[in-house]
């Protein structure tokens, strides 16, 4: 089997190509500077000479990106996995979000992956739409929750609070890249939901499992309160309390 794959000098689709790659695929990365992604015949053109099975859109671009991917693909017969959110639910929806409820995000980013979903999704009714929480994954970088407990613990000293009312979508990275994998094995279509915090750890309980190999030292906020933890029957993966349970290495979350 074969897959190109975008977003490669990301997070997430590094994993997913690790993750291909263990279970005997190749993988073929897409270099935006080498192919325009604003071209309707670029983009066609690179799918068609690349002849995959799947084309896995993880990076983040312009809607028209998706949406072009999504055709080309439509009209090919090549399968579509695109990496979505669950950030396109606001905080008015509570736990536990199903792929039945609504999308209904106002802020800039929620609005950004419901556009681009829905894109995705009329171009490509056929097309596989995973919906990621925060991903705990092997060392900090941009947009991760390593850092923002680490920009907490040198403004306060290595003290910093953390809510233990606020109980986040999340899965360890490598889980949802094999999750992600198996879903394409299984050829899977629309939306799926993969959750890895199905248990409910709070930021604060996440921020105490990793505080021992940061030295920090927790302490339990109140505030916020929210819970956005997504469910779906259909998707098993491996659950951050086990993960975390076992030992936290200083993984970062990411988003």
């Amino acid at each position: 089997m074969r897959a190109i794959v975008t977003g490669m000098t990301g997070t997430v689709a590094p994993a997913l190509a690790r993750a291909l790659r263990g279970s005997g695929w190749e993988v073929v990365a897409w270099d935006r500077a080498r192919v325009a992604t604003d071209d309707d015949g670029a983009v066609r053109g690179f799918i068609e000479r690349e002849r995959p099975d799947w084309v896995c859109h993880i990076a983040t671009g312009a809607p028209e990106w998706a949406e072009r991917i999504a055709r080309s693909c439509a009209a090919m017969g090549v399968r579509l996995l695109w990496a979505g959110s669950v950030s396109v639910f606001s905080e008015r929806n509570q736990a536990p979000l199903t792929v039945e409820m609504a999308p209904d995000a106002t802020d800039d980013y929620g609005r950004y992956k419901i556009e681009c979903e829905a894109r995705v999704r009329q171009a490509n009714p056929g097309a596989l739409v995973a919906r990621l929480g925060w991903q705990i994954g092997d060392g900090p970088g941009s947009n991760t929750m390593l850092d923002y407990f680490h920009r907490r613990a040198d403004a306060g000293n290595v003290r910093f609070g953390a809510s233990r009312g606020w109980v986040a979508s999340c899965a360890m990275l490598e889980d949802t890249a094999h999750a992600m994998a198996e879903l394409m094995t299984r050829g899977e279509r629309g939306v799926l939901h993969l959750e890895g915090n199905e248990a409910g750890m709070s930021l604060f309980e996440i921020a105490s499992a990793l505080a021992p190999e940061h030295g920090w030292e927790v302490s339990a906020d109140e505030e916020p309160v929210r819970d956005n933890r997504m469910h779906d029957p259909r998707v098993r993966m491996a659950q951050v309390a086990e993960r975390l349970g076992r030992g936290a290495r200083g993984r970062a979350v990411t988003r």
